[in-house]
């Protein structure tokens, strides 16, 4: 929050929104490798825009950050692994 909080005062053209991550996941704490990750992509977000990228996502590959262009990761169509989704029906109930 306090970050967020600071650059809305230093960058008021932008939308800031703070993402709580244990509000996001579907049941159980967040393990230490996602509240990293979480920090790790958050650092890297902030950098795009310092570095002026605009319209990008932050995707990790390998363990790797990269900064993907949204133009070029909506057209990758990706399809829905049906084992999860039946995993997914499963735990939700």
């Amino acid at each position: 929050m306090h970050y967020a909080e600071r650059v809305r005062k230093e960058y008021p053209q932008y939308d800031v929104r703070v993402s709580i991550l244990g509000h996001l996941q579907r049941g159980g704490k967040p393990s230490a490798y996602d509240r990293i990750l979480a920090s790790r992509m958050g650092v890297a977000a902030i950098e795009a825009l310092k570095e002026g990228q605009r319209n990008v996502m932050i995707a990790i590959w390998d363990d790797v950050l990269l900064n993907v262009p949204i133009s070029k990761a909506i057209k990758l169509n990706k399809p829905i692994d049906k084992e999860l989704i039946n995993v997914l029906d499963i735990l939700s109930h």
